[in-house]
Formats: structure tokens, C-alpha cells, sequence
């Protein structure tokens, strides 16, 4: 079958990364059926057309050949079971691939229910189908939805393949991600360290695997906004990856990006992550075995960590000639950018010269990565206006969003000038606080030919959250 005859949810969580490629189809190893021949075609050069078309990343085109090869399985006098499944499998597959989120489900759903009218649910095709159901619902931004099937996915799989089997670790961090938007954060943790708990019992605490996972789950709490467990953790990743690999090691990179992320999360963040001073319950439900005992929360050593680690992180890609000139242009551009948000202009053009000339010539799929990185001002940071959310926390049908757009010229210091309203969100009042908003912005500034160059024209917008006029009150008056 399709893709999904890997081992249960790696095969299906290679399909929901949006950055990685699936792996190509083996052949399928269905019973065999004599094929139906049509007037132009039959089901196995349907097939074999269809291979191509997904091998090849044409989706869409696999889409419609895999519903014309269920349309061929259901023609059959008696259509072959397994035969079935596999095509409404490799359909929803492909459907999922293409982004239609809505047809897969549907797709999955029909795997689903042909192999429990068999009765066997110890097939494991029904764990792939539930865990691909799972993450068309949170790939769909339906993550209430998605919660039942990551639960039963993620059973099947341990039931199956055993409890800390690796294969449902993708399925854990979909999980975890869906539990945090129905706000089960305590929930959505678990997962995340069961994950990281799978790997440091195959390969152990200090391997270069579990300093993986660690890194992936310091990203994950820094998403999160638990920036104490999140550099706990990756502090221990550091740990691990020095004293396998010594202190220059490429492996470092990825850590020292992540914690420098971590901190300029936090520093944006107007509630500072003061998780232990503001809310003793939530700072219990993130409290990592790893974190050292804090002291507070401070702006000042947590700036001057984060500058720390991408100036090694860069120091090391600059000086290993292992590292490619991909990861090289994208820390010194983090490192130009941390420059840039602490309004130190010379020290930020000097990294993103050299992020430029390492970036030259590099071809990404939809173009060239200096284009990807200079190709237009890039939004930094700004003074968000103190009250634009103040309605929030109001029932939505009693606020709406407004949008005050206001055109700019990005200097070649990645500054503002001569800001223009363009559209006022209904109220002057707004455009005043976006206007004083966009003044404070701090950009990475458009390069040509090696330099930054100023970019009028640039769109600016800031959204306001305001109350709806009340509705009218009475009828009229007699």
C-alpha cells in the first residue's frame, strides 16, 4: 500500500509534516485482482500513474487518480476487502497531502469503518487510519475533534508495537500541541514527557538522541510559554551534546537557537513568564525535574543569555566547514537580528552582509535563499499599543477585529519613515495608536546585491479588538 505500510505513526506523521516530505510508496502487497480493464486504462496503470504523481509531489493530480482507482475497486463483482481499504487509504493519503482536510477525513473515516464491520481491529491499518484521521482534524485546525483519535491512535499503537515503541512519538507532539489549544496543558505536558521518557529509555539519558529530544521539547515549552522549563531543558541538551562531541560541536547550534529563541520569546512576552510569581498553579502544571531553582525573572541576564548562545552558535557554524551554507545564512540572520531588536544597527548590517554572502547562490525549492531572507523588510519587534486586546475576554458577538493598515518607507536601517494612514479601522483613535506603534518598529531591512537598501511601501498593520455598537433597544414609539 501507499506510504502508510511503514510502521504505524511514522509513516502517518511524515505525512502531517509540512516540512518534510513523505517517504514514496512501496508496492502494494494486497491479494490480487484480476484488474478491470476499462475503455482507455485499467486499475494497475491507474496505479502506476498514481505512484508517480505522489512520488513526484503532484498531489492533487494523485488525488483524482486514487479516487479513480477506488471507483475501479468498488466496480469489481465482488469488490476484495484489503483491496478497498488500501485505495480509500491511499486516497485519503493523498487528500491529505493536497490540503483537503475535509475530503481526508471523510477518506479515513471509510477506512475506518470497512475494517470494523471485519471485525478485526487488531489490523493495524486501523491504527494508521485513526492516527491519520487524528491529524487531518489538528492539521485542520480542529483540535477539539482531534483529541479522541490521538487517544485511541496513540493506545493502538502501544498495544500493538509495545509501549515505548518510537513510532508513536510524532503522534505525541500532534497530541500535546491539540491538548494546548482545548487548554489541557497539564495533559498536553504528559505527552510531550512521555515522549522524551520514550527516548532516553531506548538509547539513554545522555545520548545524542535524547539531547534531540530535549531540544524539541524546549521548543515545544517555549511555545507554550514555560520559558523556565524550556532553558532547564535545553541546558541539559548543551550538557549532553559538549560532552559527547566537545564544545565546538555543530549539534550545538540547534540548542543555542532554540535558547536564544526562548529568551526573546520572553522578553516580548507581557507576562514575562513569571509563572512562579503570578500563577503557583500553572507553574506547578510546567515544573520540569531538570529546571535548577530560580531566583526570578531577569529582563537584563536573560538578554545577555540569548545574546551569548548566538554569538557561539554562529562563532561555531562560521568555523566548521560541515556546517551548510543553509544553516550558516540562518544564524547569522538570527544573530543580525538580535542586533537589530537591541537598536544596535552597525553590529545587525555586519551579520546580515555575512548572512547574505553565505546565503549566495543557495536555490531553495521556491527560489533563492537570499530572496527568502532579504527579499523584503522582515517585522522584528514594535511597542504593541498597551490596550488593543482590552475586549478580549468579551463574548464574540459583542466585539469585532479592526485592522489599521499604515503604509511605511523602511529605511536601509531597518527604521521607519514617512508612516500614511491607509485605513483607519472606523476610528481616528486607532490610527493615532497604530501611528505611534508603527514608529517603534524595528525591521530587517531589504537587501540588494549584498547591501540593504530602503523599501517604500511597506504595509504595516495593527489589529484592535473594539465592542459593537448595541443592538437597538424597543420597538417605535406610538
Amino acid at each position: 500500500m501507499l506510504l502508510l505500510a511503514s510502521a504505524v505513526a511514522r509513516a502517518q506523521s511524515s505525512e502531517a509534516t509540512a516540512t518534510q516530505p513523505p517517504p514514496p510508496p512501496p508496492t502494494t502487497t494486497a491479494t490480487p485482482v484480476a484488474p478491470v480493464a476499462t475503455a482507455a486504462t485499467s486499475r494497475a496503470d491507474v496505479y502506476a500513474e498514481f505512484r508517480r504523481r505522489y512520488e513526484a509531489g503532484d498531489h492533487e493530480g494523485a488525488v483524482a487518480l486514487a479516487r479513480q482507482i477506488v471507483d475501479l475497486t468498488l466496480a469489481q463483482p465482488v469488490p476484495n476487502q484489503e483491496d478497498l481499504q488500501i485505495a480509500w487509504m491511499n486516497l485519503a493519503t493523498s487528500q491529505y497531502q493536497a490540503g483537503d482536510f475535509v475530503g481526508a477525513e471523510e477518506s479515513y473515516q471509510r477506512v475506518i469503518d470497512l475494517i470494523e464491520t471485519t471485525g478485526r481491529m487488531t489490523n493495524p491499518r486501523l491504527g494508521r487510519a485513526v492516527a491519520g484521521l487524528a491529524m487531518t482534524y489538528h492539521a485542520g485546525g480542529r483540535h477539539d475533534l482531534a483529541i479522541e483519535p490521538f487517544d485511541r491512535a496513540i493506545a493502538l499503537s502501544r498495544r500493538t508495537e509495545g509501549l515505548f515503541n518510537e513510532d508513536q512519538l510524532p503522534l505525541l507532539e500532534q497530541y500535546a500541541d491539540s491538548l494546548v489549544e482545548v487548554d489541557r496543558l497539564k495533559d498536553a505536558v504528559t505527552a510531550r514527557r512521555y515522549g522524551l521518557r520514550i527516548v532516553q529509555r531506548k538509547y539513554g539519558p545522555g545520548s545524542l538522541r535524547s539531547a534531540d529530544a530535549l531540544e524539541s521539547i524546549g521548543r515545544w515549552y517555549t511555545k507554550v510559554g514555560a520559558y523556565e522549563s524550556s532553558r532547564a531543558a535545553l541546558h541539559r541538551a548543551l550538557e549532553i551534546i559538549e560532552a559527547a562531541e566537545g564544545p565546538s560541536s555543530p549539534k550545538l547550534i540547534g540548542p543555542l537557537t532554540a535558547y536564544a529563541d526562548c529568551a526573546r520569546r520572553q522578553l516580548r512576552d507581557p507576562s514575562q513568564d513569571m509563572l512562579e510569581e503570578h500563577d503557583e498553579a500553572r507553574s506547578a502544571m510546567f515544573h520540569d525535574p531538570l529546571a535548577p531553582p530560580t531566583n526570578g525573572f531577569s529582563p537584563a541576564a536573560v538578554a545577555a543569555d540569548a545574546e551569548n548562545a548566538l554569538e557561539l552558535a554562529a562563532s561555531i557554524a562560521s568555523r566548521r566547514p560541515e556546517v551548510q551554507p543553509t544553516q550558516l545564512a540562518d544564524v547569522l540572520t538570527q544573530l543580525g537580528d538580535w542586533y537589530q531588536i537591541q537598536k544596535r544597527t552597525d553590529k545587525a548590517t555586519e551579520q546580515y552582509r555575512r548572512a547574505w554572502k553565505a546565503a549566495q547562490g543557495v536555490q531553495l525549492a521556491d527560489g533563492a535563499l537570499t530572496e527568502a531572507l532579504f527579499g523584503q523588510p522582515v517585522l522584528l519587534d514594535y511597542e504593541v499599543p498597551e490596550f488593543w486586546d482590552r475586549y478580549a475576554a468579551r463574548p464574540s458577538n459583542e466585539i469585532e477585529l479592526r485592522n489599521v493598515e499604515i503604509d511605511v518607507t523602511v529605511t536601509a536601517e531597518g527604521l521607519v519613515r514617512d508612516p500614511k494612514v491607509v485605513t483607519d479601522g472606523g476610528d481616528p483613535k486607532l490610527s493615532a495608536q497604530a501611528l505611534r506603534a508603527a514608529n517603534t518598529a524595528r525591521y530587517r531591512p531589504r537587501f540588494e546585491n549584498g547591501e540593504p537598501v530602503a523599501s517604500p511601501a511597506t504595509r504595516f498593520s495593527q489589529p484592535f479588538i473594539v465592542l459593537l455598537p448595541p443592538p437597538p433597544t424597543g420597538g417605535p414609539k406610538p
